[in-house]
């Protein structure tokens, strides 16, 4: 039950039905959920954990605000990930995980409206792409991140336009992938982040775009000679 409860809050959350800074009632939540105060409350404690909900003394649980600059760190965090799982996919996939890859990104080219509708379309994308990474713990990782920025990347999704320039992005990405040029992938990856977290900060703030670090993330894709052993 408490899984259970975990997972729906916790997809509530990134699908935006509670606002940024939205109380979450603990009463209403387990009538809802119909489940106990206590499952409530852990499910709350692991939403926490993951910064997803903060705990405000004399006021209860509430769904987690970014700052700027949290904002812009977890997108440099989301283009490192992002990037080493491309990179990985041009030196490990194999062709049939290739092939899906651009199954993938066809489900997105077909599904670039509504919102909801994209956002489950680029899931199954990085599904692929992290498959084909051969590297599940840079999925959990990137889960996490995209969990965070969830109500931010539904402003970059929304944005006019964006959709189109979006799939062009991931389509270069696919490219380099299938082109087995690492160094390529990688920096596509990068560019996408990029384009997306300069939509998402400059909706937050104009000034957060002056501290925006990613694109230093270009071309630093490592040659095996440059990796840790």
């Amino acid at each position: 039950m408490r899984e259970q409860a975990v997972q729906e809050l916790r997809a509530r959350i990134v699908r935006g039905d509670y606002a940024a800074g939205e109380r979450v009632k603990e009463r209403e939540l387990g009538e809802e959920l119909q489940v106990s105060r206590t499952v409530v409350r852990e499910a709350l404690r692991q939403l926490e954990s993951e910064r997803l909900i903060r705990i405000e003394p004399q006021v209860g649980p509430m769904v987690a605000e970014l700052t700027d600059d949290q904002a812009r760190q977890l997108y440099e965090v989301r283009a490192a990930l992002e990037a080493t799982a491309a990179r990985l996919a041009a030196t490990q996939a194999s062709d049939a995980e290739i092939s899906a890859i651009y199954v993938a990104l066809g489900h997105v080219s077909a599904n670039l409206e509504p919102v909801d509708r994209l956002l489950e379309a680029k899931h199954r994308f990085y599904e692929a792409l992290i498959a084909a990474s051969h590297n599940a713990i840079i999925g959990e990782q990137l889960d996490n991140v995209q969990s965070r920025i969830s109500q931010l990347r539904r402003v970059t999704l929304s944005t006019p336009n964006r959709g189109p320039q979006m799939l062009a992005e991931l389509r270069a990405v696919v490219e380099a992938i299938a082109d087995r040029d690492p160094v390529r992938a990688y920096d596509a990856s990068v560019a996408h982040v990029v384009a997306a977290s300069r939509i998402a900060l400059g909706h937050l703030t104009p000034t957060a775009l002056d501290y925006l670090t990613p694109p230093a993330l270009a071309g630093a894709a490592p040659t095996p000679a440059e990796e840790t052993p």
